[in-house]
């Protein structure tokens, strides 16, 4: 990118988004070196006549430069392609810059900008692995510590909110319809995942709960959306003409308020959700906090934990209802 250009309108957006995502500086600062092209390529570093020779040592198929790194070699295509992220890779756009503008626009929320950037750095990380300690990782390796950091990042944010859920005065809302409330949990080793559904009725009294498992899920935000879809199948299933929908996914819970066609790489299972609006009177979703989505989290975790699926009616299985109890007293002693 030319310097020049620093204060134009859609530089200062681009890093706006950048700064405020929730990441590790050390992430953000790769992430701006790679957008001016500062980072020591073999490319950058032969024209400052630091080595005579650019070819990429993972491919060995071409010159080692910016662009090469982060999008044409071919196992950062593989890459791109196992984390359901292929569609950054628009060959219609040469320039480096406008490709990184286009990315964080199409990505159209935080979550996939965020995931875009640890993908960078992580790829970055383990080039450089293996040119300073001979340490080779396939693709399928580097997909899954994305994913694995990914989960990691998102489990200290989690935990950064309940801890200011729990220095706030608590404020209980009394739910005036019948609500279904979902969560999701991850097995970034094996792209599996769980659903957990916690049905209410209109006094806060559980009146049943399920779990789902669901195999070849690419992404922490995808196991949330399939968290969403099967709340939706079950509020149909359970005859429910007005219903609330809650999780604490932000990033999900938007995207199924929101009836315009979405083209992130969830798109397909939001478009399944929108589909089945119309079997409703009245179906809204709504965000709650984590520490307010305990029960369906626990369930997830539970059934992913176990490898079982569950469906009880009338309460909340045995052993999640142990574990609540045991957190409830111990966060209180």
């Amino acid at each position: 990118m030319n310097p020049s250009n620093y204060l134009q309108t859609d530089t200062k957006i681009f890093y706006r988004k950048l700064w405020s995502l929730y990441m590790p500086s050390k992430i953000k600062i790769i992430v701006w070196k790679i957008s001016w092209n500062y980072m020591p390529t073999f490319s950058n570093l032969k024209l400052r006549r630091v080595m005579a020779e650019d070819r990429c040592v993972r491919c060995c198929q071409g010159e080692e430069d910016t662009n090469h790194v982060f999008r044409l070699c071919p196992i950062t295509k593989e890459i791109w392609n196992q984390l359901n992220f292929n569609w950054v890779l628009n060959n219609s756009i040469p320039d480096l810059w406008n490709w990184f503008t286009w990315v964080f626009n199409q990505g159209t929320n935080e979550q996939y900008n965020f995931f875009f950037c640890c993908g960078l750095w992580l790829i970055w990380a383990n080039r450089n692995k293996l040119i300073y300690e001979g340490k080779s990782s396939t693709s399928q390796d580097i997909s899954k510590q994305i994913i694995s950091y990914i989960s990691e990042l998102e489990g200290i944010k989690n935990k950064e909110l309940i801890l200011e859920a729990n220095a706030r005065p608590k404020q209980y809302i009394q739910r005036v319809n019948v609500a279904i409330y979902f969560n999701a949990a991850f097995d970034s080793q094996n792209f599996r995942s769980a659903s957990g559904l916690v049905v209410k009725d209109e006094g806060g009294r559980t009146i049943a709960t399920k779990s789902i498992l669901h195999v070849n899920v690419a992404s922490p935000f995808a196991a949330e959306a399939h968290a969403g879809f099967q709340a939706t199948k079950l509020g149909i299933n359970m005859d429910f003409y007005i219903l609330d929908i809650l999780g604490d996914s932000k990033t999900i819970i938007t995207k199924c308020q929101n009836a315009n066609r979405d083209r992130s790489t969830i798109g397909a299972i939001l478009s399944d959700i929108q589909s089945l609006k119309p079997h409703f009177q009245e179906i809204s979703f709504y965000f709650i906090p984590r520490l307010e989505n305990t029960e369906a989290h626990r369930l997830a975790k539970e059934a992913l934990k176990n490898g079982e699926e569950q469906y009880l009616e009338g309460g909340t299985l045995r052993s999640v209802r142990g574990e609540m109890e045991q957190n409830r007293l111990g966060s209180s002693s």
